[in-house]
């Protein structure tokens, strides 16, 4: 079971209310319709994000593990990986802090991974749920250009299509724009 956690939200969203507004043929100047607006705007970016398995704007993650995997490496979801800050795991009841020096990220696959370097061993063994805590940082980058086009687009139909429609079925258009990079967990 996936135990992913957001720490630290984007700052931003990819998409304006300004942009919305400009699409529904609406006047900017509103400010109860800015507010609905903008919570849509939040809502479809959470829905798209879900649906995508990915992080947009940066944001800050905590995977927990209950032990410490078979292999060499740990699955960082939603990606893109932008770095690693830290793993720390529990032994005995005493909080550690694996140094970073024992471990690589590879941030070219995707999602990207945690890969212990060769040679190294594991920490021993935990014993609490949730005992190893790997804090990472993903998504496109830190501002709306750096998120693709295709999403924005996206984001902004499905936006648009809740304003029109309440909270529906988002429409096969929005489907057909995130298909191509969404990353279906295996």
């Amino acid at each position: 079971m996936l135990k992913l956690k957001q720490v630290i939200p984007p700052a931003v969203e990819p998409v304006t209310s300004s942009q919305v507004l400009k699409q529904l043929k609406f006047d900017d100047t509103d400010p109860e319709l800015i507010e609905q607006i903008e919570g849509l705007i939040k809502a479809a970016r959470e829905w798209c994000e879900t649906y995508q398995n990915r992080a947009y704007i940066t944001q800050t993650f905590e995977l927990a593990l209950d032990c410490w995997p078979r292999g060499n490496r740990v699955k960082l979801p939603r990606p893109q990986l932008q770095e690693i800050e830290y793993l720390t795991y529990r032994n005995g009841g005493v909080l550690n802090t694996w140094d970073a020096s024992n471990y690589v990220s590879d941030d070219f696959s995707e999602p990207g991974y945690l890969i212990k370097v060769s040679g190294v061993n594991w920490p021993a063994s935990v014993k609490n749920p949730n005992g190893i805590i790997i804090r990472y940082v993903a998504g496109y980058g830190p501002s709306p250009e750096d998120v693709p086009e295709t999403i924005k687009l996206a984001i902004q139909m499905l936006t648009v299509y809740w304003f029109e429609n309440g909270l529906c079925e988002p429409p096969c258009a929005v489907y057909n724009l995130l298909d191509s990079d969404r990353v279906v967990p295996i």
